[in-house]
């Protein structure tokens, strides 16, 4: 779909407000979900996994799937400040900094751990310890925990460069990171 007709005379163009890209289809719930927010007077839907938003905000996939990819580093980095476990697993590792590059669309972010930080940056870094390298897809199903990430390594499908020990260690950290989260993510529901 390039178009949502919103009167007979009235077209309008989607394009994805980071990329540039023009938005072919939107997500089902977008099409039953279009609203006039009455605080800021524009048009918005649910974007599904990107949440409501304007249509001059509007994502597509690709960068919708980015965006959730910082979103939970960023989780990540604020668990690092709140949570004690956490932080004392973070206090005992020497820094690193581990470089992720996804293709398929390109997108790139650096996470540095240890010394007590878990800090991440959307872009490249020439300071990398390690070089992840994968298909925007292979990372999302190991982060959401569809795909083991020692397993992906084996078949070719995520690449490292750098200390293998130390790519082990942060694979581990984000084991540990996710536990912890879902551990207070229940407690917070319950």
């Amino acid at each position: 779909m390039n178009e949502i007709k919103i009167k007979d005379d009235v077209k309008m163009s989607l394009v994805c407000s980071n990329c540039g890209k023009k938005i072919e289809t939107v997500p089902l719930q977008c099409g039953q979900s279009v609203t006039v927010n009455n605080e800021t007077n524009k048009w918005e839907c649910d974007m599904g996994r990107c949440g409501v938003i304007s249509f001059d905000n509007f994502l597509c996939e690709n960068c919708c799937i980015n965006s959730s990819i910082m979103e939970i580093f960023h989780g990540f980095e604020r668990l690092s400040e709140e949570n004690l476990e956490f932080r004392q697993e973070l206090d005992e590792l020497k820094k690193n900094i581990v470089q992720t590059k996804l293709e398929n669309p390109d997108f790139a972010y650096w996470v540095e751990f240890g010394n007590g930080k878990f800090k991440v940056g959307k872009g490249e870094t020439s300071d990398a310890t390690i070089n992840i390298k994968c298909s925007q897809e292979v990372w999302s199903d190991i982060i959401d925990g569809r795909k083991n990430s020692y397993s992906e390594f084996f078949k070719g499908n995520l690449k490292v460069e750098g200390d293998l020990q130390y790519f082990v260690v942060y694979i581990d950290l984000l084991d540990l990171v996710s536990e912890i989260n879902h551990e207070v993510e229940v407690v917070y529901n319950e």
